[in-house]
């Protein structure tokens, strides 16, 4: 069981987007970028992941790309409805355990969710 494909950002001009807001937060294995929605906004949060080749080889892209799907879909609840995600990876996130990237993320959606509730602010 995967995203659904409405919860998965596709296009170059989303992703484009959301890496132009302002809400950034540099963890050691990945960058969150997240482009909060608008207020009463019902939609669920969307996701993107993004791995260069300096992260590694193709199987090791995809791998980093599964994990943090898999991170998304366990813990989207926690983001503020409407809002739309990338993650960058960062060849770092080899040397991180699933338990360490799962703790960076939870704490990136609590970081994304204060600033929403401060109305986009920090």
């Amino acid at each position: 069981m995967g995203i659904p494909a409405s919860q998965r950002l596709r296009k170059q001009s989303d992703f484009q987007q959301v890496r132009r807001s302002e809400h950034r937060i540099h963890c050691g294995p990945f960058v969150f970028q997240c482009e909060l929605g608008g207020a009463g906004s019902t939609e669920l949060p969307s996701l993107g992941v993004i791995a260069s080749r300096r992260v590694g080889n193709a199987v090791v892209r995809n791998r980093g790309k599964r994990l943090t799907r898999e991170l998304f879909r366990h813990h989207a609840g926690m983001l503020p409805p409407g809002s739309r995600v990338v993650v960058v990876l960062r060849a770092g996130y080899r040397r991180s355990s699933f338990a360490d990237l799962n703790s960076q993320f939870i704490d990136c959606c609590n970081r994304i969710l204060k600033k929403s509730e401060s109305g986009g602010h920090s």
